[in-house]
């Protein structure tokens, strides 16, 4: 499906995976990290084959700590992103707080945000600042060197409403905070916030003719009267159900294979 929508010559497309790809929890239980570390690790193969170089990081995907992510962030082949996790002691980042890409003659810049409210007051690897502290200046800096930011956002969704209206260049969020479900994009000041459901059950595609930073208008539906005179940027969603049905990608089908026998192994040294 994906190779699919990337074919078509006429529309840059970009693949892009909000955050809290790796685990389904916050914290792993002694019995179940051996198994949640080697579907973790199957999970990210499958996605850096099916074309993603960068992830937000979500509170989740630091329930093992954070030595997956530092052995898998190998930019520019993949990276992961978070402007406000830190090193405690530098309070240099931890990884990339922008990536920045090209779709056709539009220079994105894309940054994510890891919820802090969602982490643990006592993690001796890792520090999230608020956002109110970090977003600021990489926000400053993203506008001086894109035409479009894109923020990925593991917050809450009244979060992001207040992050939106205070911030007005930022064009689209994408959060995978703490609510599952799809939700159909939400105009909110220059922004638009969505969300597509959790754990692999949907594929989101957004369609979008940019022209430029102003108030968004559906595809098919009148823009704003103020903006009648000016170019409009539009947008068409949907969300794609993913099925058993569907067929296979034999080199994503290898790595499911190899996963599930490296788990069972775990289960078999495990067993008295």
């Amino acid at each position: 499906m994906i190779r699919e929508q990337s074919n078509d010559p006429h529309w840059p497309t970009l693949i892009v995976t909000g955050g809290n790809l790796l685990f389904e929890r916050e914290q792993l239980t002694p019995s179940s990290a051996g198994t949640a570390k080697i579907a973790a690790s199957g999970v990210l193969q499958a996605s850096q084959k099916m074309g993603a170089t960068f992830a937000g990081v979500g509170s989740r995907d630091l329930a093992a700590g954070i030595g997956l992510l530092k052995a898998s962030h190998r930019p520019p082949a993949f990276s992961w992103l978070s402007l406000n996790l830190v090193d405690p002691a530098t309070h240099k980042p931890l990884f990339a707080p922008m990536v920045q890409r090209q779709a056709g003659a539009t220079k994105i810049a894309v940054l994510a945000l890891t919820d802090h409210t969602a982490l643990p007051n006592d993690a001796k690897e890792f520090q999230a600042l608020d956002w109110q502290t970090a977003l600021p200046p990489v926000l400053a800096k993203a506008e001086q060197e894109a035409d479009f930011i894109l923020l990925l956002s593991n917050y809450s969704f009244s979060e992001n409403q207040e992050i939106a209206r205070k911030f007005g260049t930022i064009d689209l969020i994408l959060q995978t905070g703490h609510v599952a479900g799809n939700m159909a994009p939400v105009p909110i000041n220059k922004s638009l916030l969505a969300q597509t459901e959790i754990r692999g059950k949907y594929v989101g595609i957004m369609d979008i003719d940019w022209h430029g930073r102003a108030a968004w208008s559906e595809a098919g539906q009148p823009g704003p009267d103020k903006d009648r005179d000016q170019p409009v940027s539009t947008y068409a969603n949907q969300f794609v159900p993913l099925s058993q049905t569907l067929a296979v990608a034999p080199d994503i089908e290898a790595v499911i294979k190899q996963t599930k026998q490296q788990i069972e192994r775990l289960r078999q040294g495990q067993t008295p």
